[in-house]
């Protein structure tokens, strides 16, 4: 830390504590590649790792514009869990980029996030 004292104008600060994971993320960032005449998708898996674990209680997108999510319960290894399905609705090529956000039950930590870039290509043709 830089300080505007002459005789101490740094100060060295060491901070120690141990970090408890939230939630594992399987994955944060969705890529949703293929051509107009695909479906596409991706299922994020969401593993809350607290003791409690929380809800989520809300799934937003930022513009929602060219995908539609789907939120569902499941389990992982015996934990409860959610599978976040995301799907591309683009039919033009193209690419996008959007965020899904997820609120949840626990007001002490912030949203979860997923970032989510879309690239749509042509129809493809038969190839003869």
């Amino acid at each position: 830390m830089i300080t505007n004292d002459p005789e101490n104008k740094e100060i060295r600060l060491w901070v120690r504590g141990e970090v408890e994971k939230f939630a594992t993320l399987r994955s944060k960032r969705v890529v949703l590649s293929g051509s107009t005449d695909e479906t596409i998708e991706q299922t994020v898996t969401i593993i809350p790792e607290t003791k409690e674990p929380f809800r989520i209680l809300k799934v937003s997108a930022m513009k929602g514009t060219e995908i539609t999510h789907e939120l569902k319960e499941t389990k992982v290894s015996g934990k409860p869990a959610y599978e976040l399905k995301i799907t591309n609705t683009k039919d033009t090529p193209g690419r996008y980029y959007d965020r899904i956000t997820l609120l949840t039950s626990r007001d002490d930590h912030a949203p979860l996030s997923v970032v989510v870039t879309g690239d749509i290509r042509e129809k493809t043709g038969d190839v003869q």
